[in-house]
């Protein structure tokens, strides 16, 4: 006679008595058991099971990790934290996951347990180091590293060590450091002559004739490719005083509107001054336009910006800056620019280091001809962006902003007031050589 079984909710209800059980139960099945059977009996064979089945998981968890895969891997381990925390082989593998998956506080935890149990396990100690770098715990993640290289750890981990204190000392900035960059670019531009965007204007002086603009007179659309590179280097005076210089140029070339081709060169000079979280830069900065392969504007000024780090992943602050234009071909355009700002920036704890940041602004800008005031202007505008880490060396980049002018006085030809409303997005890839 069989007996009678129900499939209710995924699980398996058997009539049968325990006896006849067991050999379901050696086979891993989950069956609910009657009261009849010993409840000793039963916690020892599931704790076998529990055991069986994890240990499986352990070796899953583990073949996900070689393969890079840490997010899976800690998908699969945590489950089972409340039953395996303390054996070291568990904790570990989830320490690894947690930290490389960007849950550093639950990875640092079940690195901890490893370290109670066994305090000279060189893995468990370098990852942990890790994960007190990526929190932004300096001090701990220098003080675990050189517990590791104590332990004479192998040429691999050695040089993986070493790199990241390199690290740490180039963000408390104790140490000398060069970097560059190159960066490729697509984009379209609507506007790329700045011309309005009108078939016709009518001009006052000529009785409000309607003037056609002309071909050169009207706003152009291309597409375009932006090449830019630079090189900067930063030296340390004493623990809280840096100077630091760079150049940098750009080049953008347009698919058709080859005449408005251009080009810039800035150089920057200054002092870093850093105490705990607060930062303040000053900078002296000169820069030169060119259109179409010929000198267009040259501006130099001066910048002042100050930082607070809120934590290890925030960081608001607000800077001055400063500009004198001249204009090679048109010397009543010659200006004074200045500029008030805030700005703000975010780390993601994630896989790539996800970082947001954004910066509000306005100012001024002074015609210093007294009686061309038409080209004096007030400024307003925002910008914001995001940058995703591929790679060490490599960095995705978009951004977008908004830039509002309004001209003071009347154009002498036209008799009304310039407005000018710039947006621009943006993205692009950017390799770093050397950093």
């Amino acid at each position: 006679m069989h007996p009678k079984k129900y499939l209710t909710k995924n699980r398996l209800l058997d009539k049968q008595p325990f006896a006849n059980k067991l050999p379901i139960y050696l086979l891993g099945a989950l069956i609910a058991a009657p009261l009849a059977f010993s409840s000793a009996y039963a916690t020892e064979s599931k704790m076998q099971l529990d055991k069986s089945l994890s240990s499986q998981t352990l070796q899953d968890a583990a073949a996900l990790l070689m393969k890079n895969e840490f997010t899976a891997s800690f998908q699969l381990l945590e489950p089972l934290e409340a039953n395996r925390a303390g054996d070291v082989d568990y904790d570990y593998l989830l320490g690894v996951a947690a930290v490389e998956s960007g849950n550093l506080t639950r990875g640092a935890f079940a690195l901890e347990r490893v370290l109670a149990v066994n305090p000279t396990h060189k893995d468990a100690r370098a990852e942990m180091a890790k994960a007190h770098y990526l929190l932004g715990e300096k001090d701990a993640a220098k003080a675990e590293f050189n517990n590791v290289l104590a332990q004479n750890p192998d040429a691999q981990t050695k040089k993986s060590i070493e790199k990241l204190l390199t690290a740490i000392q180039k963000t408390e900035g104790t140490t000398t450091t060069f970097g560059a960059y190159l960066e490729f670019g697509l984009g379209r531009d609507s506007n790329v002559n700045s011309a309005p965007d009108l078939l016709t204007i009518g001009v006052p002086l000529f009785g409000g004739r309607l003037a056609d603009l002309g071909s050169s007179g009207k706003a152009k659309a291309d597409h375009f490719m932006n090449l830019a590179g630079g090189l900067s280097f930063r030296q340390p005076i004493n623990e809280n005083i840096a100077m630091f210089g760079g150049v940098s140029g750009t080049n953008r070339i347009n698919g058709n509107q080859t005449a408005f081709d251009n080009s810039t060169l800035d150089l920057n000079a200054g002092l870093q001054y850093r105490q705990n979280e607060h930062n303040l830069t000053v900078a002296l900065q000169d820069n030169h336009f060119d259109l179409d392969s010929e000198g267009f504007r040259h501006a130099y000024g001066a910048t002042g910006q100050y930082l607070y780090n809120i934590n290890a992943n925030n960081q608001a602050g607000a800077y001055l800056q400063y500009s004198h234009l001249n204009y090679t071909s048109n010397s009543d355009r010659n200006a004074d620019r200045k500029v008030i700002g805030f700005n703000a920036g975010h780390v993601f704890k994630s896989v790539w280091s996800p970082v947001i940041y954004g910066s509000i602004y306005g100012g001024r800008e002074e015609a210093r001809n007294a009686v061309k005031q038409e080209f004096s202007q007030d400024i307003a505008g925002f910008r914001m962006g995001s940058q995703v880490s591929l790679a060490s060396q490599w960095q995705l980049e978009a951004a977008m902003g908004v830039e509002l002018r309004d001209n003071d006085e009347n154009d002498t030809n036209f008799l009304m007031k310039r407005k000018d409303r710039q947006y621009a997005a943006s993205f692009g890839i950017t390799y770093f050589p050397i950093q």
